[in-house]
């Protein structure tokens, strides 16, 4: 009796290890991309295996990529081991394998009279590479790599958590045990990086696309593979020197189980023969063969080779389609609209639009990693040839300032690798207001009506999110003779980035009053150091006998700030704070000393910083100035210069010529007071005593009450203007206080006043009424007077004479009306 035959079968469940494991992990970074990216780990490893992307980036650019190395490994592999890449490691060949089990009932009743002869990937792969000579991108279409990531990142991994979000939505509220759902979609949502559901344009056509390649599995198995996929026809080519070929022994009986069960069909009907570039290795053959007839080694007989008849004149028809078609894919109405330009708004670090074009692979791996969703697939904004690259849609979601993941995740360079602070000096695009249908603008435009009937049309709410520091949404305000404000945005060019979040939040139904247009190149806007640049002709590396030694160094916004002033940064920031450059300078060798150069928003904001921090006599120097022994602080247009010593003896005059000589560089321009100031009498006014401002932090640090105000009852905002200032009205008396605040509206300053009389009277021993005047004395003998002039609120504190509060109140009152 002849012994039973021990079939070979560890080569094929070795594949099948393999192979479900690099699926496994090709799934795992897709679904963690995002916090893999922000590691800075790379998790687009499958898409730089591709041979097909490489070549055809590297073509396009007529550049070596060298991101692209693990696909040149691919092909290199190929020569002695064959096409083993399809069988072993491709994600869409793995994603086919498993579709095709469903199939397996209804593909045995199929006729199978559908295309099948294996050529037609050869010339798709042909039209391609000759493509890419005339610098068209299209192997991204087509690459089964970038299919699958677009399938599953786009389309398979949003309607997943749509469904598991959907499903624990509704369990999660059911009593007693919805707690327990709650657990485990927390578990869930872990395991499936599911916290929220994502939406793409056009997923639709992209499912249309997976679900009609995975079809065709109704009729053959691994259809896509045996007859369209490009990069199988570029591994089949390369393998034809392959040294791992299926052989078939002469035990061979030609049962025809080989025949049935190869998914590609490349085992000729007596089951000797095979098709030359077909075989992927799957070792399904080796497996179910009964006489382990089947081998896998270096010399397979001659006899045993079958080519794939391909048709010179199929390739020459595939060079003449591509040459006609190169310039049809270059049609775009849009770009010849705008003179040559796109209008799409590209991802940051986006290279020129001709080169983002032949770079791009379309693989989706931007739009998958973009945090705030905003990146979708183009249609045909851009031309035939923009089809599925990314574009930052802002309606949707803006580009998030603190955010490079997009520049990290591209595989070809499309997208180049940025820092954080570099990014944020790239402007995407320009943002555009559309006067007819921004809110205050079209208030603006009813101005007449509104003098009749007022209603309050700002909004603000695109300033309020503009991210960058200096914010490039500034307000041009129109006042009436009511003090009333329309406050119409307007954009500074020079630093708008065209990250979009204005956009995104306008509160305009539909298209937004505000828009963000592409711009290509991407330019860089002004940065910190193009700005301490600028301040180098001020604070240059001689003053006098002093020698810069540290600096410029530029501190702009708000994180910047606290970075340079630890601790100390709020009271700038509750002015319109720009930035600050400081420089050391040295005298000698046992002298320091350091310049600070404040840039506000506003001349009246640096005026305000120069009040709070002044202290000493005044001087003459720019529009204001004072000097405390050896520290000096002047104010000049929008700037507030500090000097300070930092080491030795630096003497109060030589501080005073460094002063004067900067104020000598610097552009004089004659400037007022806030107009707030006109309101204080000048009656027994404490000169350098002023101290303007506009929220509540800079009123905590000035003494008004021995009890501590911890509520904003004065109704203290940025849009307040408000100073202190110190009278004397008897000769060695202590002085007291006298605060003034300009409110926008009358409601606001009459509900102001209401609480400060409400506070105060809790505070209060006695109360007394003169007229509109309200006055309070404390336990200390101490008087507090409040008035309120439509939308002005005036209050005196610490008076040691009853009628001294009421005497400077009245003589504000006589101000406002002989309008000053």
């Amino acid at each position: 009796m002849q012994a039973k035959r021990v079939r070979n079968e560890w080569p094929y469940y070795g594949r099948r290890v393999v192979q479900y494991l690099s699926f496994s992990t090709f799934i795992y970074l897709l679904l963690f991309l995002d916090p893999l990216t922000e590691k800075d780990l790379s998790a687009n490893i499958f898409l730089q295996m591709s041979p097909l992307s490489a070549i055809g980036a590297m073509m396009a650019t007529k550049s070596f990529i060298f991101k692209y190395w693990p696909a040149i490994v691919m092909l290199l592999l190929t020569l002695p081991f064959g096409r083993f890449f399809c069988a072993w490691i491709c994600p869409l060949g793995t994603t086919i394998d498993i579709t095709d089990r469903l199939f397996t009932g209804v593909r045995k009743k199929s006729q199978g009279n559908i295309y099948d002869g294996r050529r037609f990937k050869y010339y798709l792969l042909a039209f391609l590479l000759l493509s890419l000579l005339f610098t068209r991108q299209c192997v991204g279409w087509f690459d089964p790599i970038s299919i699958a990531t677009n399938v599953y990142a786009i389309t398979v991994h949003p309607y997943l958590v749509q469904i598991i979000n959907g499903l624990f939505g509704y369990f999660n509220t059911l009593p007693l045990i919805g707690g327990i759902f709650v657990f485990i979609h927390k578990g869930v949502q872990s395991i499936f990086f599911a916290y929220h559901a994502p939406f793409f344009r056009g997923h639709g056509i992209l499912l249309f696309a997976g679900v009609f390649i995975i079809a065709f599995g109704v009729v053959y198995r691994r259809y896509w593979c045996r007859n369209i996929c490009p990069m199988g026809a570029m591994f089949a080519l390369f393998s034809d020197w392959s040294f791992f070929k299926r052989k078939v022994s002469s035990s061979c009986t030609s049962c025809g189980i080989c025949v049935e069960r190869c998914g590609m069909g490349a085992i000729s009907s007596d089951g000797h023969g095979t098709t030359e570039g077909e075989c992927i290795l799957c070792m399904t053959c080796q497996k179910v063969c009964p006489e382990n007839s089947i081998t896998f080694g270096m010399r397979q007989p001659v006899e045993q080779m079958h080519a794939v008849d391909l048709s010179k004149r199929a390739f020459l028809v595939s060079g003449i389609m591509s040459a006609v078609m190169a310039p049809l894919l270059r049609l775009n109405y849009v770009r010849s609209m705008n003179k040559g330009k796109a209008s799409v708004i590209r991802p940051p670090g986006a290279v020129d639009e001709d080169e983002f074009l032949a770079r791009c692979i379309r693989c989706g791996e931007c739009m998958k990693v973009c945090k705030t969703n905003g990146l979708h697939p183009v249609l045909l904004e851009a031309g035939v040839e923009g089809v599925w690259t990314p574009k930052l849609i802002p309606r949707l979601g803006y580009c998030d300032y603190g955010c490079v993941l997009c520049t990290r995740v591209c595989p070809s360079g499309a997208l180049r690798r940025m820092e954080l602070d570099e990014k944020r000096e790239i402007a995407l695009g320009k943002a555009r207001i559309d006067h007819n249908r921004c809110i205050p603008w079209v208030g603006y435009a009813r101005l007449p009506e509104l003098e009749k009937r007022w209603q309050d049309f700002n909004c603000g709410v695109c300033e309020e999110v503009c991210p960058v520091p200096t914010k490039a949404i500034h307000f041009n305000t129109y006042v009436d003779a009511q003090q009333r404000e329309i406050r119409r945005p307007f954009v500074r060019e020079d630093v708008c980035i065209g990250c979009g979040f204005c956009e995104k939040v306008c509160p305009v139904l539909g298209t937004a009053a505000i828009v963000v247009e592409g711009i290509q190149p991407q330019k860089k806007i002004r940065s910190l150091k193009e700005f301490s640049n600028k301040y180098n002709d001020v604070l240059s590396e001689t003053i006098g006998e002093w020698r810069r030694v540290l600096g410029p160094h530029a501190y702009e916004g708000k994180q910047k700030l606290y970075e340079y002033v630890n601790g100390g940064a709020e009271p700038y920031l509750s002015y319109s704070f720009v930035r600050v450059v400081g420089a050391e300078y040295q005298k000698d060798t046992d002298k320091k000393i350091l310049v600070d150069m404040w840039e506000f928003g506003s001349s009246e904001d640096a005026f305000g910083v120069f009040t709070k921090d002044r202290a000493g006599t005044d001087i003459n120097l720019g529009n204001a100035g004072a000097r405390f022994h050896n520290c000096l602080y002047l104010w000049n247009g929008t700037y507030f210069v500090k000097i300070e010593p930092r080491e030795g003896d630096v003497l109060p005059e030589e501080v005073t010529a460094v002063g004067k000589a900067i104020i000598d560089t610097m552009p004089y321009k004659k400037v007022s007071l806030p107009a707030v100031m006109d309101y204080l009498p000048e009656q027994y006014l404490i000169q350098g005593s002023q101290k303007f401002f506009h929220q509540k932090i800079i009123l905590d640090n000035i003494y008004i009450s021995d009890n501590f105000i911890e509520e904003n009852v004065f109704h203290l905002n940025e849009k307040t203007d408000a100073v202190v200032a110190e009278y004397r009205t008897q000769s060695n008396a202590e002085p007291l206080k006298f605060m003034l605040i300009r409110y926008p509206g009358n409601t606001i300053a009459r509900s102001a006043f209401d609480d400060v009389v409400t506070l105060w009277r809790a505070w209060s021993e006695k109360e007394f009424r003169e007229g509109d005047i309200i006055t309070f004395q404390d336990k200390t003998i101490h008087y507090t007077s409040c008035l309120v002039l439509e939308n002005i609120l005036c209050v005196t504190f610490l008076a040691l004479q009853k009628d001294d509060g009421a005497m400077l109140l009245n003589f504000v009152r006589e101000k406002y009306r002989n309008g000053f």
